[in-house]
């Protein structure tokens, strides 16, 4: 036996020896340790205590007397009884914290010495690279979850702490929208850890809602990444350009029909050099590409939102017996990842065709996962394509227009939702809303309520 496997042992001993003394504390030592954390030489009478509590220290021995335990005898076990320990001194000595330390070490060690051999005759050298750095995570994520956590009592004057910390700071704790009002009203502010989710079916408008968003972030020198996992860099920073620039982007793609007023706009942007804090990728992804990256963009960039488009486009290497497995793992992905980097994740979302007739969160193509792990979900449909053709004030739908429904909220109260108009250069104005908005710096004059 090693020295961390010796120093284990004794420490199974203590646990042991104090279940022993105190057959009460056995349900609370069962509730910390699992069975198979304990070495396989002191497992199988650890297992049999467990099997038997409840009952007195005598009664414990006669039981445990009875059973085929061909490591212990009686005198073993007599002589753990006699340390007389007790469940308070394996707190005050922290024998359970000692006990998962070296229990991680001795895991992480022979995790370590398993990757070398794999890697021996492994030519792919990033792509085992992020494997071993996603089960380099998942051990991580089990240290953190041992953490020991105060009473809310014992922590109430942290949290009053950070609460006057963000009313005095000049920092921003939350990310609202210029030029969409009610996105914040429905959202109260995206923060840190926040997972969004546009969806909407087939030319419903929720890539360019998502470029608008991460647009307008960006114009506040928040830092962004954008995932464009269905249209092409090319495109993509032509949408943004010509959105910038005020060019239609159907212009964009074909230069050569550019108007000489259009090569203005453009020659006119140019000159403005203005900073945007905007980082694009085209390239094909699985989920641990999209951690990678944005945890570079993060450090290299201070990146504090990230949009993807979209999660159907996700190429994991691992395998699903599902489609709606696969999507179910991704959006519950994407939520721990918002969470471990502490950042604001949007990822649009596809509607299947009966999202199409009827927009809503139970259509949400191959799983409603999304609806379960989103703080918000937004759905977005054009009423002109529903076959609406006015509302009751009167305003007349056509093809520009776009609703947009929060749906699905863990933070406000939603079902309300507002109307968005898309200019030919792509960007969206708000120009009706169902919430109560002060429209301090209304975009358009012919903002009204919905009906």
């Amino acid at each position: 036996m090693t020295n961390k496997e010796i120093l284990k042992n004794k420490l199974e001993l203590q646990i042991i020896s104090t279940m022993l003394n105190e057959p009460d504390s056995i349900p609370t030592i069962a509730g910390k340790i699992k069975a198979e954390d304990i070495s396989r030489e002191n497992r199988e009478l650890y297992t049999q205590m467990i099997s038997i509590s409840g009952n007195d220290t005598d009664i414990l021995m006669m039981e445990l007397s009875k059973l085929n335990l061909d490591s212990w005898g009686i005198t073993e076990l007599m002589q753990l009884i006699n340390e007389s320990r007790t469940l308070e001194e394996l707190n005050y000595k922290k024998v359970f914290i000692q006990f998962y330390d070296l229990l991680f070490s001795l895991n992480i060690e022979k995790f370590l010495r398993e990757k070398i051999k794999e890697i021996e005759n492994d030519y792919m050298g990033l792509e085992t690279l992020l494997e071993l750095q996603s089960d380099i995570d998942s051990l991580l994520k089990k240290t953190k979850n041992l953490k020991v956590e105060k009473a809310f009592s014992d922590n109430i004057e942290e949290i009053y702490k950070e609460i006057e910390k963000e009313i005095s700071s000049e920092n921003i704790s939350s990310y609202t929208v210029k030029n969409i009002p009610s996105f914040n009203a429905a959202s109260g502010g995206l923060r840190p850890s926040n997972l969004v989710c546009v969806a909407g079916a087939y030319k419903s408008g929720k890539t360019t809602i998502g470029i608008n968003l991460i647009l307008d972030f960006a114009k506040q020198n928040i830092p962004c990444g954008f995932f464009s996992l269905e249209l092409s860099e090319t495109e993509i920073n032509r949408k943004i350009l010509g959105m910038l620039s005020n060019v239609e982007y159907e212009t964009l793609r074909e230069p050569k029909k550019l108007s000489e007023t259009d090569q203005q706009k453009l020659i006119k942007y140019r000159k403005e050099k203005k900073k945007l804090p905007l980082y694009i990728t085209d390239r094909p992804m699985s989920e641990l590409d999209i951690k990678a990256k944005a945890q570079y963009w993060k450090d290299r960039y201070g990146v504090k939102i990230i949009c993807i488009d979209y999660i159907g486009y996700i190429q994991s290497r691992k395998k699903f017996d599902s489609r709606e497995r696969e999507m179910s793992y991704y959006s519950s992905y994407l939520k721990s990842l918002a969470k471990e980097l502490n950042i604001v994740v949007i990822v649009l979302a596809q509607l299947n065709r009966q999202g199409k007739i009827n927009p809503g969160t139970e259509y949400l193509a191959e799983s409603i996962s999304l609806a379960r792990d989103c703080d918000h979900l937004f759905i977005t449909f054009n009423p002109f394509e529903l076959g609406m053709k006015s509302n009751n004030n009167g305003m007349i739908y056509n093809e520009s227009h776009f609703f947009v429904k929060l749906d699905t909220s863990r933070h406000t109260k939603y079902k309300k939702q507002f109307l968005l108009k898309l200019q030919d250069d792509g960007n969206f104005i708000e120009i009706a809303t169902e919430y109560d908005c002060n429209y301090q710096n209304k975009p358009v004059k012919e903002s009204v309520e919905l009906c």
